[in-house]
Parts: structure tokens; C-alpha cells; sequence
């Protein structure tokens, strides 16, 4: 994790301190039960695991408590989100901030958000060691500017970022070509400009064919794949 994503998930937890834990939080009977309550009242928030918060970020305010409850969990959810210990999908829990009319909360508050997301899209895209595509997705629909996320994809071979790009060329293609799949909830403009910038990108992967030749064979053949698509990108 960088110290930048560090930074921004400490904001999340300043700024949303103002809501405290309610001592009890109404659920719904048949959907939460009485150990479900119990998990989420049972450590401070930030040494709450996943497996005491998945559920109510599953359920948090469809079924389970109000907006400001689920502000009170908001940084922990999203700390763990971001570190890949939380079982609930990305769309749902970023679901929950337009279920909550988040564009209406404090500016204040939907700035920290926004950073938060763009830091761990930031370590996601080149530190991790796999694209996920729903990840990508979920957080462009949040931010609303796809340049903004592109930028901070600096590619290079030093890290994971450029092993990152070839392979969401290589698996997500022909879904972004055929407008097909999770691409349909980004847009028709994401598509044309994800391209392009693919198109941008052509001399970087061209130079990492050279530089993995002698020592990848398997990963070199994604590369070549990759190209031979970006350099059909009309």
C-alpha cells in the first residue's frame, strides 16, 4: 500500500468521525440477526475485521440502519475494500454511497471520498499483481473522469503497472470492442477513449517485448497478442 493511499484512508476516518456508533442499529429481523449485531459492536472500528463487517456492508441501509450509521463504518469498509479483505463486491459497496444520495453530503466529505478512490485505483493499477476490470469500472462511475484515472496509470516495467495494462488488453478487448459485459455500465465515451488511449500505448509495449524476450516466453506471447489488437484499434 502506498503511503498516499495510507494518507487518504486516515482522512476517511477524520472525517467521518463526527458519526458515532449507535448502540443499537436497527435491522431487519429476517435479514440480520442478533450475532450479525453483535459482530459490528464487538471491536473499535478500525480493528474490525471483514468477516464482522461483511454483512452489514452487504445490508448496511437497504435493510440495515440509516446513512449516518453507515458513514460511521464508511473508512473501515473501504480500508479493507481496498486491501482485498472484504468479501463484498466493489459494485455494491460503492453502490451504497448512490443509495445514499452521496453527492448531496458535505463537500468536504465527498472529497475524501473521491481521493480515497483515486489513491487505490493509483496502487491498485500498478502495484497489484492482477487488473481487476470490475474494480476499474466501479470506481470510474464514482469519479466521473477517466483521464484522471489514466494518468495515474504511469507505465513502466518496474512495478506491476505495465504487466496490468497487457493484460486488461489481452482478457477485456473483445468485451470493450463488442460493447459487451461489465463495459456496458461505464458508457460508449469509456470505450472510445479506453481505446485510444491503448493506441497511446503501442511504442511502450513494443519496447516491453524486447525486454521480456529472454526471460518471459509465456508473457512475451500476451504481449504479442496485445499489440497485434492495440495496433487494430481503428
Amino acid at each position: 500500500m502506498t503511503k498516499e493511499l495510507k494518507l487518504s484512508i486516515e482522512n476517511l476516518y477524520e472525517f467521518f468521525s463526527v458519526y458515532p456508533l449507535g448502540s443499537e442499529i436497527t435491522g431487519c429481523p429476517c435479514c440480520v440477526s442478533n450475532t450479525d449485531k453483535e459482530k459490528i459492536h464487538s471491536k473499535p472500528l478500525k480493528e474490525l475485521e471483514g468477516e464482522d463487517l461483511d454483512r452489514y456492508a452487504f445490508k448496511a441501509m437497504t435493510t440495515w440502519g440509516n446513512v449516518e450509521d453507515f458513514k460511521h463504518f464508511l473508512p473501515r469498509i473501504f480500508e479493507l475494500l481496498s486491501t482485498g479483505n472484504l468479501l463484498v463486491d466493489t459494485f455494491i459497496v460503492l453502490g451504497k454511497l448512490e443509495y445514499a444520495k452521496w453527492t448531496t453530503w458535505k463537500e468536504t466529505e465527498q472529497e475524501v471520498i473521491k481521493v480515497f478512490l483515486l489513491e487505490w485505483w493509483t496502487d491498485m493499477s500498478n502495484n497489484r499483481t492482477y487488473f481487476d476490470i470490475y474494480d476499474f469500472v466501479e470506481i470510474y462511475k464514482i469519479v466521473g473522469d477517466l483521464n484522471q484515472l489514466l494518468d495515474r496509470w504511469e507505465i513502466n516495467f518496474e512495478d506491476n503497472s505495465f504487466k496490468n495494462l497487457i493484460y486488461f488488453i489481452e482478457y477485456y478487448f473483445d468485451d470493450m470492442a463488442n460493447y459487451d459485459g461489465w463495459f456496458k455500465k461505464a458508457g460508449s465515451i469509456f470505450k472510445d477513449d479506453i481505446f485510444q488511449w491503448f493506441k497511446s500505448k503501442k511504442k511502450i509495449i513494443e519496447e516491453g517485448f524486447f525486454y521480456y524476450e529472454k526471460s518471459n516466453d509465456e508473457f512475451v506471447e500476451n504481449i504479442s497478442n496485445a499489440l497485434y489488437l492495440v495496433e487494430n484499434v481503428e
